[in-house]
């Protein structure tokens, strides 16, 4: 393919990042919003420089909460570095949210009329690197025989389109039995009606990709964590809601069965 019919040059990295790919940890965590970067080939999209840092470019927090967890537990991290706004890594290719012309209702100039090659192209070069590497990843652990606990890692803001959301903790899960309930429970625990399922999303195969796709599918049990924006605002808030979690998750797996690895401890960012 010609350079100038691609998305990404030769020197910008790979969408799919794998962290600790050999963690002893049954959990495996997965961050499809990790990063708010974008290709040179589309420059700021059309975006004021503001618009850059908000929250639609990417989840805030998400990406070292999610870090923080996976090296306490020990386990292997795929992360996704590009902006959601060049196209959603949790949603299916056809899908009208796939590449937003929209965030927050600011409009997009680069996602306005593209053309069937230009979408395909953003398939080709972000979406489908991201899905094949968190497939051969799990592919990997399932050829080890290791047992798989899938978990994403998210973050809301605390008000949508003028609307404050009360909830801190997000369980999301649309066909999972096992790992949701136990999770949920936990975090009731600790938070009561400050943790709830499906807020303030509910998850379905219209509207996510990871877990109904390469978790639910797969049989694996599976979980969406969504954690509000605002408390992962400072170093000290992420290693707060890393630690709730960790507990969580433990206490979780332990509730079915599965053992985990002590926490990790002195983790820093």
């Amino acid at each position: 393919m010609p350079d100038y019919l691609t998305l990404l040059s030769a020197d910008e990295p790979s969408p799919f990042g794998l962290e600790n790919e050999l963690g002893q940890s049954p959990f495996v965590i997965v961050c499809e919003h990790a990063g708010a970067r974008l290709p040179k080939s589309l420059g700021t999209l059309g975006l004021d420089d503001e618009h850059l840092t908000r929250h639609f470019m990417w989840d805030i927090g998400a990406l070292d909460l999610a870090r923080i967890i996976a090296q306490r537990l020990d386990a292997p991290l795929a992360t996704q570095r590009y902006s959601r706004m060049i196209c959603d890594c949790n949603r299916h290719w056809e899908a009208e949210s796939f590449i937003p012309t929209h965030g927050e209702g600011i409009p997009v100039p680069a996602n306005a009329d593209l053309t069937p090659a230009e979408r395909a192209r953003r398939r080709a070069e972000i979406w489908q690197p991201f899905q094949d590497g968190v497939a051969n990843m799990l592919d990997a652990r399932e050829a080890r025989g290791q047992r798989t606990l899938f978990v994403t890692i998210h973050s809301f803001t605390p008000t949508f389109f003028g609307k404050p959301r009360e909830v801190e903790y997000g369980v999301l899960f649309d066909r999972d039995t096992t790992l949701s309930p136990a999770l949920l429970k936990a975090l009731r625990a600790q938070h009561g009606e400050k943790a709830l399922a499906n807020e303030p999303y509910d998850m379905n195969r219209d509207s996510d990709y990871t877990v109904p796709v390469h978790g639910e599918d797969r049989g694996l049990d599976s979980v969406e964590i969504e954690v509000r924006n605002d408390l992962l605002s400072t170093r000290e808030q992420i290693e707060t809601r890393a630690n709730e979690l960790v507990f969580a998750l433990r206490e979780a797996a332990e509730n079915l069965g599965v053992t985990t690895n002590p926490p990790k401890k002195g983790t820093t960012l």
